[in-house]
């Protein structure tokens, strides 16, 4: 109750404020057009969620090669490494966990069912891709089971009349190499676009011992294509492979209880693929789409350069969309159908893991948009589930916005969610480990959000700010010692999980060479323990922040961009070996700061040099696993166009 009362009296002072901060995108973020926040394109000042849009340039001006790097500073957003560059990363929003956080990769559900519905963030490099929309709030309604906290759409380049081509090479610490190449062309009937990166690293020491070096490399490939036989008629075709290779140090389970040098390593391989038609005029009432949509992963787990055990999901999707215009209101119905599955491999040692497991999803939708008044825009969207393995299921949005005047926007949303369980929990098996449930129930979520954005200064000042609670039922809960097996398993949890916080930041554009960008972000993210006691929920901080401050020249051949991370004190849960129990762990705050610096050599050539983690912070985002030190990267961006 006492949090409640917080909230409210927060969220009313902030409705009546006019300097509060937030995080902002552009100085055009109140006209940017946000494609995921609605079943159809909307300006984002009439989405009641908060949006973060990170553009092409966003991603060149700091030489960015993980998309992560530059999610650390997006409100909300908590990133954790489980050690070196490309090791296993963990995205949480608002203090959701990892697996509420779904990712869309040009319309494809990318989420991996193998790995436990969570995104694999170590695998997305920012080639080729042209911009990244950040939706936060309840998205179920729209956009299905793991859209619980925020979606990620990540939009790859698309083809265009004429013809351009880019590429660049980089190299640098820790023995990386890095190289891109993409091109775009087509005319006003046909476009294709194409791009291949290849990043390879000598990577550094995870474990606090010894001195082996843990590497990895990462190939990426795109390709999309657009035809136009009449002004109502579109087919689009995309297409993303990925292939990776990625070294680990093995937990010692039976001296310290921490990851120590071993040779253990992972082969993962996947495939995002879409087919979509549209059909029907810019001025039409009715506007027709149809898509195919496929993702499959390949997971292979070695052993001293031997397959030890493997996972591997694919899922398929079908689905219809009719729009209808009523005068300036939209109203979307959607019809999907979905199938996913997973299969698990490994040697049978105490029990059997191999396995092949199926789940069918069904599911309508309807999403309105009341646009009709000037001021004001509501959004009103309902889903329902016929899951072949869970309860029918209705999930529901409703999102406003609200403009007293052109510079001053209000928002609010209040949705329904809900999480499936993972194949893992219902149905792994890790010998001598963990053994799943297949008796849990969906997690489900009611979340709650209001916020303000604000310009001043003729736009030179743009400011946003969001409130935000979220009450989780039936959390499930992957670490419950199961007596018969002497394993461990997963349950429901009984009580509430209750996660609530702010999000505040701001963009000043202090100069026409000059700006500024500031965000902050506090999350009070707890569970109950065995006692019925609310307790902090592991690896979210409490506070985090960035700092950024951009220059160029006013010839536009030099630009610098000072970016500084920080992520604050959390806990982790430490399990030493058997006998002793369990032990929750504090991980100390760090700053990391990068400076990307670029000089125009010509037209076509672009010479940029770049640092990380200049202050050479010693920090661990998860307990055991050390981080990369300071380290350097030179590299030359080339880019023609006709």
């Amino acid at each position: 109750m006492q949090i409640k009362a917080q909230f409210i009296a927060i969220s009313c002072i902030l409705l009546i404020s006019t300097s509060a901060f937030g995080q902002v995108e552009s100085d055009e973020n109140i006209e940017q057009i946000i494609v995921t926040g609605a079943r159809t394109p909307l300006a984002s000042n009439q989405i009641g969620s908060a949006t973060t849009v990170i553009t092409r340039s966003d991603i060149e001006q700091r030489q960015a090669r993980y998309v992560t790097d530059l999610l650390r500073a997006v409100p909300g957003f908590s990133v954790s490494h489980t050690g070196v560059t490309g090791s296993q990363t963990q995205v949480r929003v608002r203090g959701s966990e990892a697996n509420h956080v779904l990712v869309l990769i040009d319309g494809v559900r990318a989420n991996d069912p193998a790995t436990g519905d969570e995104f694999r963030w170590e695998y997305l490099t920012t080639g080729n891709i042209e911009r990244i929309e950040v939706v936060r709030g309840p998205q179920s309604s729209l956009w299905g089971s793991d859209a619980v906290a925020a979606v990620v759409h990540i939009i790859t380049r698309t083809g265009h009349e004429g013809s351009a081509f880019d590429g660049y090479v980089e190299g640098g610490s820790f023995g990386t190499s890095n190289i891109g190449l993409g091109g775009t062309f087509g005319n006003d009937g046909w476009s294709i676009s194409a791009g291949l990166e290849y990043l390879d690293s000598d990577g550094s020491n995870i474990s606090r011992t010894g001195t082996e070096k843990d590497g990895s490399d990462i190939t990426t490939a795109s390709l999309s294509l657009q035809l136009r036989p009449s002004e109502a008629l579109t087919f689009d075709i995309s297409l993303r492979a990925t292939d990776a290779y990625t070294q680990f140090d093995p937990v010692d389970f039976f001296v310290t209880g921490l990851p120590g040098d071993g040779d253990v390593a992972t082969e993962a391989d996947n495939l995002y693929a879409q087919l979509g038609l549209r059909y029907g005029a810019a001025d039409s009432r009715v506007a027709h789409h149809i898509s195919a949509r496929f993702f499959d992963s390949d997971n292979r787990n070695l052993v001293d350069g031997s397959e030890d055990s493997s996972s591997a999901a694919d899922r398929t999707s079908f689905a219809y969309q009719v729009d209808v215009g009523f005068g300036e209101n939209i109203l979307s119905l959607a019809l999907e159908h979905e199938t996913t599955s997973y299969e698990q491999t490994g040697a049978i040692v105490f029990g059997d893991p191999n396995q092949n497991q199926e789940m069918d999803v069904t599911s309508v939708i309807a999403d309105y948009q009341g646009l009709s008044h000037d001021r004001f825009t509501w959004l009103l969207s309902a889903r329902f589930d016929d899951n072949s393995d869970f309860d029918d299921a209705v999930s529901g949005r409703l999102s406003l916005a609200y403009d007293v005047s052109d510079t001053t926007t209000l928002r609010g949303n209040i949705g329904t969610g809900r999480k499936n369980p993972t194949f893992t929990e219902m149905f792994g098996f890790f010998p001598g480990q963990f053994i799943g449930n297949p008796d849990l129930k969906p997690e489900q979520t009611t979340s709650y959000d209001i916020g303000i954005d604000k310009e001043l200064r003729d736009g030179a000042l743009v400011l946003q700010a969001s409130l935000f609670q979220q009450d989780l039922e039936d959390e499930i809960n992957g670490f419950v010692f199961d007596p018969v097996t002497f394993l461990s398993t997963a349950e429901n949890m009984s009580g509430t999980s209750r996660r609530s916080g702010a999000e505040l930041g701001a963009r000043w554009r202090l100069t026409e060479s000059l700006d500024l960008g500031a965000t902050y972000t506090y999350t009070d993210s707890k569970e109950e323990d065995f006692l019925g006691q609310d307790v902090p929920e592991v690896r979210r901080p409490r506070h985090s922040g960035a700092l950024s401050l951009n220059y160029h020249s006013s010839s536009k051949r030099f630009s610098a961009a000072l970016a500084a991370d920080y992520g604050g004190t959390l806990s982790d849960v430490f399990f030493p070996p058997f006998p002793e129990p369990s032990q929750t762990v504090t991980l100390s705050d760090y700053w990391l700061v990068d400076l990307t610096v670029q000089y125009r050599v010509s037209s076509s050539t672009t010479l940029y040099a770049k640092g990380t983690n200049l202050l050479d912070e010693d920090y661990e985002q998860v307990y055991g696993y050390q981080t990369p030190g300071i380290a350097g990267y030179v590299g030359i961006r080339m880019s023609f166009s006709q």
